[in-house]
C-alpha cells in the first residue's frame, strides 16, 4: 500500500520516433530536465550518458517508437526507454575504460541498478543513478570466459594458415571497443539513410556508411571469445591463429584505407565517435601487414611489437 506521506517523484518523458535524430534529441531533452531539478555534476554527465545509451539500442536494435521518462526521487533518479519490441537487450563486456560503443555496457558501468522489464506491448529497459552520480567504479562482473572455447580457423582451398603472435590483450579490447562504436554510429546513418532524413547526411558519411559498414559488418571481430577468454584468465598477450586466402590481402588493405577515412571524420567531429590512439591505429595496421607478408611473402609471422 502506497505511503501517503512520502511525496510522489518527480516526472517528465518524450516520445521519440524511429530515428537516429531521437539520439540527439533525448540528450537535449536530459540535459534540460536535468538542469531545472538542479540535478548535480557529474551525475547529470553520466545521465546523459546513459540515456544516450539506452535510446541508441532501443533505435539500432527495437526499430519502434519509443518513449523516454525520467523520474526524480529525493535520492535517485531513474531514466528507462520503453519501446514495442520483445527482442531481448543484450550486454557485452569490455575493459571498464571503453565507455565508447557499449550500448548497456555503459548503462551497467554507470548506473547503480539497472534492468530490464516486460510491457504488455513490449520492454522497458531502465538504470538508476545516485543524485551524487554513484559508484562509477564498480562495474559489471564480466562472465565467466576461462574456459570459452576457441574459434575454429576456417579453411578451404586455396587458404593458408596465418598466425598473430603475442597480441596485446588490452590493444585488442581497445581496438575492438572503437570498432564497436564506429560500426553502430554508422549503423545509425544508415537507418537515416533509408529515411526520411536522407538529404541532411553528409556526402562523405554516406560514402563511409556505403564502402565501410554495407561491405565489412559482417567481417570485424573473429576473435571476441578468444581475447575475452586471456583477459578473464589474466594473459597480457595472446596468439590468434586462422586461414585465408592471399584474395584475402586486397580486401584487408582496402578495410584498412576506409578506417583510416573514418580515422579523419572522428578527428574533425564529422563522426561522434572519439579518434583511435595511436596504439590501436598502429595494432590495426600490423594486422594487415601480418596477412598480407604471410600471404603473399609466406614470410614467418612476427610478434607484436
Amino acid at each position: 500500500m502506497p505511503d501517503p506521506t512520502r511525496p510522489s517523484p518527480a516526472s517528465a518523458r518524450i516520445a521519440l520516433p524511429r530515428n537516429p535524430s531521437s539520439v540527439r534529441t533525448a540528450r537535449r531533452f536530459i540535459k534540460t530536465r536535468s538542469a531545472a531539478w538542479s540535478f548535480p555534476e557529474p551525475a547529470r554527465d553520466q545521465l546523459v550518458l546513459i540515456g544516450s545509451e539506452l535510446v541508441t539500442n532501443a533505435v539500432l536494435h527495437a526499430r519502434t517508437e519509443l518513449t523516454l521518462t525520467l523520474e526524480l526521487h529525493p535520492d535517485r533518479v531513474r531514466i528507462s526507454v520503453k519501446d514495442h519490441s520483445r527482442a531481448p537487450a543484450t550486454l557485452r563486456h569490455y575493459r571498464a575504460d571503453a565507455l565508447t560503443g557499449r550500448g548497456l555496457g555503459v548503462v551497467a558501468t554507470l548506473s547503480d541498478r539497472w534492468g530490464i522489464s516486460a510491457a504488455p506491448d513490449g520492454k522497458v529497459v531502465w538504470a538508476e543513478l545516485a543524485t551524487n552520480g554513484g559508484d562509477t567504479h564498480a562495474g559489471p562482473r564480466p562472465p565467466d570466459l576461462r574456459h570459452a572455447p576457441s574459434v575454429p580457423p576456417p579453411g578451404g582451398p586455396g587458404t593458408r594458415p596465418i598466425r598473430f603472435l603475442q597480441v596485446p590483450v588490452d590493444g585488442y579490447l581497445e581496438l575492438q571497443a572503437h570498432n564497436d562504436a564506429l560500426f553502430r554510429e554508422l549503423e545509425l546513418i544508415s537507418i537515416e539513410l533509408e529515411g526520411d532524413h536522407a538529404a541532411g547526411v553528409a556526402a562523405p558519411l554516406a560514402d563511409l556508411v556505403d564502402q565501410l559498414y554495407r561491405r565489412f559488418r559482417d567481417q570485424r571481430d573473429s576473435y571476441r571469445d578468444v581475447v575475452a577468454t586471456a583477459k578473464a584468465r589474466g594473459e597480457a598477450t595472446v596468439d590468434l591463429e586462422t586461414s585465408a586466402a592471399p584474395t584475402s590481402a586486397g580486401a584487408a588493405r582496402s578495410y584498412l584505407a576506409l578506417l583510416e577515412q573514418a580515422d579523419e571524420l572522428c578527428r574533425t567531429g564529422t563522426l561522434l565517435t572519439p579518434e583511435p590512439s595511436a596504439e590501436v591505429r598502429a595494432l590495426r595496421r600490423w594486422f594487415v601487414d601480418q596477412l598480407a607478408a604471410q600471404l603473399l611473402d609466406r614470410a614467418a609471422p612476427t610478434p607484436a611489437g
